[in-house]
């Protein structure tokens, strides 16, 4: 089944260059070389700096002759002022290049503050939402992720929190690495629970990405690409950790769905999911995978036809199904994937108090790093609305579990 709308227009941003492969981590001190670089920074965290691969980094990039400096200090889910502090550290140091290693949050901080070193004033006012654009590019950054899921080796996006700890994102060309070396044995080291949610986040940001009103021929086949692979390859991923053919279809899962999401944007899914998050310190891929299925079942009216196709990528038959059985059956494989990988499937479960969900309500549809993720979406949303959806998610027992 394939998504066509006659005459549709579309515009695309794509990365300026992949690098994807066992052991292509071991290509960083030549690629870094290109850059002309006097200085390099090495971006990443406490927990990657354990495993002595930022160390690794570093001897391939002084076996070509680059000096480089390793800053772990980066936070899971990072505040403006960590991102500002690492501003800092790189104007005061003199970096030209900087690399993104680890999980998303390693590489969104580079990301933002490759940018945000090159861009005066309030940095709270580049949000998406907010009050100006990025007018200068950032210094080049190189991203190397060692998790399969978030997808910020290539995107144009950087999540970070703002001052009031709530979640809001960098969203420009600027922000886009310049370089990303993915390489699948780097994943190798994540815990079942971190393989889980990361590959949940990145199932969402397939499916969503499906969904929005600015899906189009060439994002939507990215993402079914993207969906059969995580659902084929997940559940081993999760309980064989050592499986490396799964650890290498993961990250070219991941991959594939940046495409997909960094052009057609994500849906509620991905809205309530970072305000639940920010609010309730919920690991991101979690607090999205509680509302996906929900998210899905809501858009089964405006989008039955891409569901359907969704359902047929997870591997349902669905011979002899109506559109909207079809459409269904793919909220259900969903449910029963979020369930067989261990993660929870009610906001009950994280620890969010039911008297809290009117203002969660209120704040889905008046802040404005938000309010603008559910822009992507074709339904509107209502602050009656958004109360609907966080009951449903709420319960003792998810409905669509069974």
């Amino acid at each position: 089944m394939a998504f066509y709308e006659p005459l549709r227009s579309f515009e695309l941003h794509m990365p300026s260059r992949v690098l994807f492969g066992i052991n292509y981590v071991e290509k960083i001190g030549v690629e870094a070389k290109r850059f002309g670089a006097a200085k390099v920074l090495v971006v990443t965290d406490k927990g990657v700096s354990k495993t002595g691969t930022p160390e690794r980094v570093r001897a391939l990039l002084a076996n070509e002759g680059l000096s480089a400096e390793v800053w772990d200090n980066a936070e899971t889910e990072p505040s403006i002022s960590s991102v500002v502090g690492l501003r800092d550290h790189i104007m005061k140091g003199g970096f030209d290049l900087l690399i993104g290693l680890g999980g998303g949050s390693c590489m969104d901080m580079a990301k933002a503050a490759a940018v945000l070193s090159r861009n005066e004033g309030d940095p709270e006012d580049y949000f998406s939402g907010g009050k100006r654009e990025f007018a200068k590019p950032g210094i080049p950054c190189i991203t190397i992720p060692t998790t399969a899921g978030t997808g910020a080796e290539i995107t144009w996006d950087a999540v970070v929190k703002d001052k009031t700890g709530i979640k809001a994102v960098y969203e420009h060309t600027y922000i886009m690495p310049t370089l990303a070396i993915v390489d699948p044995t780097m994943s190798a080291s994540m815990p079942p629970r971190l393989t889980a949610s990361s590959g949940i986040d990145a199932l969402s940001h397939a499916i969503e990405s499906s969904l929005t009103k600015f899906t189009n021929p060439i994002t939507f086949a990215l993402a079914l690409q993207s969906i059969q692979l995580i659902s084929s390859n997940l559940r081993k991923a999760v309980y064989q950790p050592n499986n490396l053919e799964t650890r290498y279809n993961m990250a070219l899962a991941t991959l594939t769905e940046a495409f997909s999401e960094m052009n057609a944007g994500d849906i509620e899914a991905h809205g309530f999911g970072h305000l639940i998050g920010s609010v309730y310190r919920i690991p991101h891929g979690i607090a999205c995978g509680i509302a996906l299925p929900h998210a899905m079942e809501h858009n089964i009216l405006v989008t039955s036809d891409r569901l359907a196709a969704i359902a047929e990528a997870m591997g349902v038959d669905t011979t002899g199904m109506t559109l909207k059985q079809a459409a269904n059956s793919a909220v259900d494989a969903v449910a029963e994937l979020i369930e067989d990988v261990g993660l929870p499937t009610t906001l009950q479960e994280v620890g969010v108090r039911r008297e809290d969900l009117p203002k969660l309500a209120e704040q889905a549809v008046t802040i404005p790093w938000i309010k603008v993720m559910f822009s992507y979406a074709i339904r509107d949303m209502t602050k009656e609305l958004a109360l609907e959806f966080l009951e449903e998610i709420y319960g003792e027992e998810n409905p669509l579990v069974s």
